[in-house]
């Protein structure tokens, strides 16, 4: 996946970022990116100060966006391991690094990473060269989210319903369709335990319909993300995921667009913001409800 290297990428240069307030906490997102994939990038290298120009230059606000909801999901996590988490399930893995990350923290947490099998097959691989070994406390299950269902894929590997856990769903929902959206929803509702929760990022319908007056800061990683053969397809209806979410019987936690998250947690020590992820994102935290 072009787009599952290119985010992780953002991670990596935001975990150079100088002011400890805003910096990206990945400090593992570097690992996991192929060094052929800076030559071939606009960012060319791993290199703070040059890459932030480029950020600027290409107004690439979704920089912003993927660190605004790594430190989201990360502090998430570590307030509910606190409060008795047992299972982490990570919908789309990608690259993403927390079940290496927090192992340590977290010895007795079961993690299962879900993606599209040839994906997966590429993030063993780095994690065998980044760490040494694929870890016995992380579950890979392949997945197409459009045709399986994320209980046949999880049910595979171990998952308990009974357990309290935590759906990290990152860079996933503007990719799939309406109904996959609403399965995964249900399933996260209705076969884990109260107090589990979901975190996942989210585009407004208009980005999906191309309305780029409406949302002109969008088109430009639209346009690069359908040019690498994985298009935007899916936004939740203005101005909020949350009736959606509601409707699928989940209690809203937090949800915030653009600004909120920004100002939130881009925000620098000398109170000025790093920078704004567009107004056609959203950062939704919601929780199972006690039955």
């Amino acid at each position: 996946s072009w787009t599952a290297e290119g985010v992780t990428a953002l991670r990596a240069i935001g975990a150079l970022e100088p002011d400890e307030k805003i910096r990206n906490p990945d400090y593992l997102a570097a690992k996991f990116i192929n060094p052929v994939y800076w030559r071939y990038s606009v960012y060319n290298q791993l290199n703070y100060k040059m890459n932030m120009k480029v950020v600027k230059a290409y107004r690439v606000d979704t920089y912003f966006l993927v660190n605004a909801r790594t430190h989201k999901i990360d502090r998430t996590l570590l307030q509910m391991e606190k409060d008795g988490l047992e299972q982490v399930v990570v919908l789309g893995a990608g690259f993403d690094t927390r079940a290496y990350r927090f192992a340590e923290k977290m010895p007795k947490v079961q993690f299962y990473e879900l993606d599209l099998p040839a994906t997966l097959q590429r993030k063993k691989e780095m994690v065998k060269d980044a760490i040494g070994q694929a870890p016995d406390y992380v579950a890979y299950a392949p997945i197409d989210f459009n045709t399986e269902t994320i209980e046949e894929a999880l049910v595979r590997v171990g998952y308990d319903s009974a357990k309290k856990t935590f759906f990290v769903w990152e860079g996933v929902t503007m990719y799939i369709t309406e109904d996959a959206i609403k399965a995964t929803l249900d399933f996260i509702a209705t076969r884990s335990a109260p107090g589990s929760a979901v975190v996942f990022d989210y585009l407004m319908a208009g980005v999906a319909a191309k309305d780029w007056k409406k949302y002109p800061k969008a088109r430009f990683s639209a346009t690069i993300c359908e040019l690498h053969g994985e298009p935007w397809i899916f936004g939740f209806p203005e101005p909020s995921a949350g009736p959606f979410v509601q409707k699928a019987g989940l209690d809203v936690v937090e949800d915030l667009n653009g600004k909120q998250m920004s100002e939130k947690y881009m925000t620098r020590s000398n109170g000025k913001l790093d920078g704004v992820a567009g107004a056609h994102w959203g950062l939704m935290h919601a929780r199972v409800p006690k039955r």
